[in-house]
């Protein structure tokens, strides 16, 4: 956060994505995938930091917003969006920052509907595939479990278990009634973070976001049973994902100290 002035008026404003507020996420989707022109654009997104209202943001004298349009640019040029801004949108619960409790199985589904949700265009513009984006969220989002003590948390994750079929049924009949730009914002978290995670991890994928895993992910979790350490194939499905990470790139050191000693 930083503090600036504004025709006698000081205004905490974030700096970073994580510092948003899940308002301020949603209003910055809007603008980002509206149709603005730059300067409009940056000085809707300078009302947004301050969270001024229009009335007292038309009253502010251009010069002085001009001066600090500047602050704006982090949510243009760089996107580091991987803590959980809406954890909880209309009654369905969200998974928490950085994939630290999405599953195996769930990452399955994510990325297929990640991949599927978007095609880029000659210019190397994004045209989004509605549908495919509705089934992304939806795998993501789920009701709260029955009888789920949130105030306890006690096994860090509150939404029910994944099940295909309904989230492809809540992806059409839920997920599909929602806001564009709260979709926009699920999927620009979950872009982020599956970013941060395999810059984390260049082993274990194959070297390019654009791919979804080096050896796909099915074949990760047979590795990963194989050993018998985390149990059959169905629990490894069940793992958090972060944890493959770990295990994987345990198998893959291994891998390379036994080259080393033949």
């Amino acid at each position: 956060m930083t503090i600036i002035q504004l025709h006698k008026r000081y205004y905490a404003i974030p700096t970073t994505w994580n510092e948003l507020s899940g308002k301020q996420l949603l209003q910055v989707m809007e603008v980002l995938y509206g149709n603005y022109e730059v300067d409009a654009a940056r000085l809707k997104l300078l009302k947004i930091l301050t969270g001024v209202s229009w009335f007292r943001f038309f009253r502010i004298p251009l010069a002085e917003k001009a001066a600090y349009l500047d602050i704006t640019h982090f949510l243009v040029n760089e996107n580091t969006l991987t803590k959980q801004l809406l954890p909880i949108y209309k009654g369905y619960y969200g998974p928490a920052d950085d994939f630290n409790n999405i599953t195996g199985e769930e990452f399955v589904f994510s990325e297929d509907f990640y991949f599927k949700s978007f095609t880029t265009n000659d210019d190397g513009q994004r045209i989004m595939n509605p549908a495919a984006l509705n089934e992304l969220v939806a795998v993501l989002y789920r009701k709260k479990k029955d009888g789920y003590n949130l105030k306890k948390n006690i096994d860090g994750d509150a939404r029910e278990s994944f099940n295909q079929n309904i989230s492809t049924y809540n992806a059409k009949r839920k997920i599909s009634k929602w806001p564009l730009a709260a979709k926009l914002a699920v999927f620009t978290w979950y872009e982020t973070c599956r970013h941060q995670m395999i810059e984390a991890n260049p082993d274990v994928f194959g070297g390019g976001s654009n791919e979804p895993a080096k050896y796909g992910l099915l074949s990760v979790m047979r590795v990963i049973a194989e050993g018998g350490i985390h149990g059959d194939f169905e629990k490894v499905t069940k793992m958090y994902v972060q944890l493959w990470m770990m295990e994987l790139n345990e198998k893959i050191e291994e891998a390379k100290q036994a080259a080393k000693k033949e």
